[in-house]
């Protein structure tokens, strides 16, 4: 493997999926070949041994731009400190556009790594657009996180050969590292005890779908008298989610959890959901809490576009659904609660399917392979 730098604005411990992606998968790659370069943030204690080097990458002051010219000063600093051979940058605007600049000056490649959001942001701005297309039709290589990220990649003029697809990844959970002891404390606070789980995990944003699934619960528990939807995240959208299940039994928000708290709380659910839709300007590039309730043996109720038909397989590792039609959703959630032989196969053909293809270690030999 080259000597790599990667460059985001995005890393743990940003809280977010794309912060998470390029972590686990440096954390993952020989520690003495990838170097990271981004934001000052506060240290949350991470034990990696590779190298970050945390920066203020972009200038603050009025009388600066564009102000991402900091952010080209200390790319170059470190490539040429480190005496990187290939740049790796996280982000299409703006640190894609600095690594062209420092790549021409110091005579090394760059590849660029696209999730979805960017590259719809850039297509809704002419100027951004035209210097994505720029800096992508320049890249070595351009590695996307599904294969519908891959094709709108391509509508920016870049051809399909240039163009890898690395997934997102999922650690495997130690062997008995939950205790029965632990999930009954779990399931005692959120007085879940002897009733049907329906979770959701994730930011509270309007494109997640909450609403729809909240909007549907009425009926489902028409079927359902125990059933329980539980939210977990937090976001600009939680006013009006909460406002829209005012008066709606069996819906509790319990807000942002630990890491620990949330691995418990997949191991008691029943059934995972998150009914993602596409709007102008963001979209679902695949979505990695598919497979964090896989791991768990968990099937999924998921949107039936964008990345998302990736990460579950209708009818054999969970089910899509028209992520518009509350009747649709319905009928999904009563079909798993109802059938508990056709829940649990398919919970664990999705853990199966994560396990085989998804874990971090085989998706870093991936990107390994493109880095050398």
């Amino acid at each position: 493997m080259k000597r790599t730098l990667l460059v985001t604005l995005d890393f743990y411990p940003k809280i977010g999926g794309v912060a998470n992606y390029y972590y686990n998968l440096c954390l993952n790659l020989p520690k003495e070949k990838i170097f990271v370069l981004t934001t000052k943030e506060k240290e949350a204690g991470t034990s990696q041994k590779f190298q970050i080097y945390r920066e203020k990458l972009l200038a603050e002051s009025f009388f600066v731009w564009p102000k991402w010219l900091l952010l080209v000063f200390e790319l170059w600093k470190r490539a040429r400190a480190l005496k990187i051979e290939l740049i790796w940058s996280g982000d299409i605007l703006p640190t894609g556009t600095a690594a062209l600049i420092v790549s021409k000056l110091l005579k090394i490649p760059y590849i660029v790594s696209c999730h979805g959001k960017d590259l719809l942001l850039a297509d809704g701005h002419r100027r951004k657009s035209w210097l994505a297309r720029f800096v992508l039709r320049r890249a070595k290589l351009v590695t996307v996180n599904s294969k519908y990220t891959g094709e709108i990649v391509r509508s920016f003029g870049v051809d399909k050969e240039k163009i890898r697809i690395i997934y997102p990844g999922i650690n495997k959970p130690a062997d008995g590292a939950i205790s029965e002891e632990e999930k009954s404390e779990l399931l005692e606070k959120y007085e879940l005890k002897s009733k049907e789980v329906l979770l959701s995990v994730g930011r509270l944003v309007e494109r997640k779908g909450f609403d729809k699934v909240i909007e549907a619960i009425a009926a489902a528990r028409r079927d359902l008298p125990d059933l329980i939807y539980i939210i977990s995240g937090t976001g600009e959208d939680r006013e009006r989610l909460t406002d829209l299940a005012a008066g709606k039994e069996g819906i509790r928000f319990i807000g942002r959890l630990s890491d620990r708290e949330k691995d418990i709380l997949f191991s008691v659910a029943d059934v995972f959901i998150m009914t993602s839709r596409a709007s102008e300007d963001d979209v679902e590039g695949f979505g990695i809490v598919y497979l964090e309730a896989a791991i768990f043996g968990k099937p999924s109720i998921a949107g039936g576009e964008g990345g998302a038909k990736e990460a579950v397989v209708d009818g054999e590792t969970g089910i899509l659904v028209d992520p518009r039609s509350e009747q649709e959703i319905a009928r999904a959630i009563i079909k798993l609660f109802k059938n508990k032989n056709i829940r649990q196969e398919m919970g664990q053909r999705a853990k199966e399917r994560a396990e085989k293809d998804f874990l971090w270690q085989k998706i870093a030999k991936e990107m390994e392979i493109i880095l050398n």
